[in-house]
């Protein structure tokens, strides 16, 4: 089962980024499998899931944040 959703539209911020050739083509055959048709959406997923697991980032952003 694909981790990765197609999701309604939201406002978005316009990047540009430099990867590896090899993991962009992994990242476009995981999107072809999927049906993920935006490689957005794929790259907006892989963040959360990231940002969620990492727990050094969870105690940074707490200690961060304003009373």
């Amino acid at each position: 089962m694909p981790i990765v959703k197609v999701k309604q539209k939201q406002d978005k911020t316009q990047v540009r980024i430099n990867i590896e050739n090899k993991i962009f083509e992994t990242i476009k055959k995981y999107c072809d499998w999927a049906g993920v048709n935006k490689h957005d959406d794929f790259f907006e997923e892989a963040a959360k899931y990231l940002l969620s697991k990492d727990k050094d980032w969870k105690s940074h952003s707490k200690q961060k944040e304003p009373a």
